[in-house]
């Protein structure tokens, strides 16, 4: 039982500490970025570069369908009060959540990356880590929060999947026509720890005395930094990690992007994360069911002992070590339609991207006005559809690229409708009042080596404008 507890913890403290983007949606469009290569292997910057560790690429993903400042704080007599307090009535917050909450958040750090070109094909490596965790469940658990009391609360078909790994990659990018790239990237990966759960039934009864109920489902764990030794390992943490590598696996990412009416016109989709990895007992590895009734009395505050039946605990203490097993990754979709005029100094892009996540799926339509004023500026406007969005929920991205250097800033899902929120301290906090989503991305690296078929390519094009002109 300990070493479940210990392994989620440990898998929910990587999610908090390490949220960064696993892919930035506005660099799509944008030509000079080497970020949108992780969307569509196809999509080839136009200058090699190299990303340094610490330097390449931070950023923060999460989705979510449920919680919003609009329907967590209420104006009560004239002060904002949260959708818990006692003048709230539990109709008034509960009709305005869904029948199922989804929650979504994804990492990815670039440890090290490397593209250029060789004559005209282009080719990239690199190691990232990432980090992913979906969860699904009743809306009953808010139920709970706001009428805790006599009652029934039926919180099943909830599940929790989480995963820590990383990837080595080989990719290259070249034409197959002179209007069609592809590209294809190979990644090698080995699993850190994963976790997943499974609640078919989970229903608890409360009365003034007594919390009694219901569960059953299934659990499994893995995790290379968990054993007996907890507190040395997280001392020692990346070299227990080299010494303890038995969970491995395989994935591609797959794209291709065709160019129309004398490349104004762009079409592109692909296929990114498609893969496994298969976990081992040479590491923590735990599996087995969930299944017992259970009750809770209270603490006794003299012996910080539970009052309860131990007789569940019991029962997951004694579920034997699981045997290997293989989890999918949580894979994504993307394709895209790209228009420019204006010798391509204005792009209109659409994008739709659909992200795979266990048994959920979470779909968005991004729409953005590309600008590239100059060779080495790109700046790109967007709104997100569906996705549980509203009107007014925008995304902006930066991208400076001169010679050498490789600048990107971008965020999505920006609210333009703020709301004063709580008091603290005397001053009334504004917060945003629709955005569920966040991702925002930074990144720096180097350019070198602009190959030399593009830039007879470009002054191809400009003569051909010149005569038509």
């Amino acid at each position: 039982m300990k070493r479940v507890l210990i392994l989620l913890v440990g898998l929910i403290a990587l999610v908090g500490i390490e949220n960064v983007s696993a892919q930035s949606r506005n660099s799509y469009f944008m030509e000079g970025s080497y970020f949108r290569n992780d969307m569509n292997p196809a999509l080839a910057p136009t200058r090699g570069y190299i990303a340094l560790p610490a330097m390449s690429g931070v950023g923060i993903n999460m989705s979510q369908n449920f919680l919003s400042v609009d329907n967590l704080f209420y104006q009560r007599d004239g002060q904002v009060v949260t959708a818990f307090h006692e003048s709230v009535s539990a109709n008034d917050f509960l009709s305005k959540l869904p029948s199922q909450g989804k929650l979504a958040m994804d990492a990815k750090v670039n440890v090290l990356g490397v593209g250029f070109y060789v004559k005209r094909m282009f080719w990239t490596f690199g190691v990232n880590t990432n980090i992913s965790a979906d969860m699904a469940m009743s809306m009953d658990a808010f139920k709970a929060l706001k009428t805790l009391g006599n009652g029934t609360y039926d919180l099943g078909d909830t599940a929790l999947e989480a995963n820590a790994y990383m990837d080595a990659y080989l990719g290259t990018s070249f034409r197959v026509h002179k209007n069609v790239n592809i590209g294809i990237k190979a990644k090698f990966l080995v699993g850190l720890a994963t976790a997943e759960a499974q609640f078919n039934e989970l229903k608890a009864n409360v009365t003034p005395d007594v919390v009694n109920g219901v569960i059953n489902g299934t659990f499994r764990a893995n995790g290379i930094f968990i054993d007996n030794r907890t507190e040395e390992i997280i001392r020692d943490y990346y070299f227990y990690m080299l010494d303890n590598i038995n969970n491995f696996g395989a994935a591609i990412d797959l794209g291709v992007e065709v160019r129309l009416l004398d490349d104004h016109l762009k079409l592109s989709a692909a296929v990114t994360d498609l893969g496994f990895i298969k976990w081992t007992t040479g590491t923590t590895n735990i599996s087995g069911k969930l299944s017992g009734d259970f009750y809770f009395n209270g603490i006794n505050l003299e012996t910080q002992e539970v009052d309860g039946d131990g007789s569940f605990e019991a029962k997951m203490d004694e579920v034997p070590q699981g045997g290997d097993y293989i989890s999918r990754l949580n894979f994504s979709v993307n394709a895209g339609v790209e228009y420019n005029i204006l010798k391509n100094h204005i792009a209109f892009g659409v994008l739709s991207h659909t992200k795979f996540c266990g048994t959920t799926t979470y779909s968005e339509l991004t729409a953005s006005v590309n600008f590239r004023p100059t060779n080495w500026l790109s700046a790109t406007f967007s709104h997100t559809f569906l996705n549980h969005n509203r009107p007014g929920v925008f995304g902006f991205a930066l991208n400076i690229h001169p010679s050498v250097l490789n600048i990107y800033a971008g965020v999505d899902f920006v609210d333009t409708q703020w709301v004063n929120g709580p008091t603290v301290e005397g001053v009334q906090v504004p917060l945003p009042r629709y955005m569920k989503s966040m991702n925002a991305y930074v990144g720096v690296g180097f350019n070198f080596g602009r190959p030399k078929f593009l830039k007879g390519e470009k002054q191809a094009k400009i003569e051909k404008r010149e005569k038509k002109s």
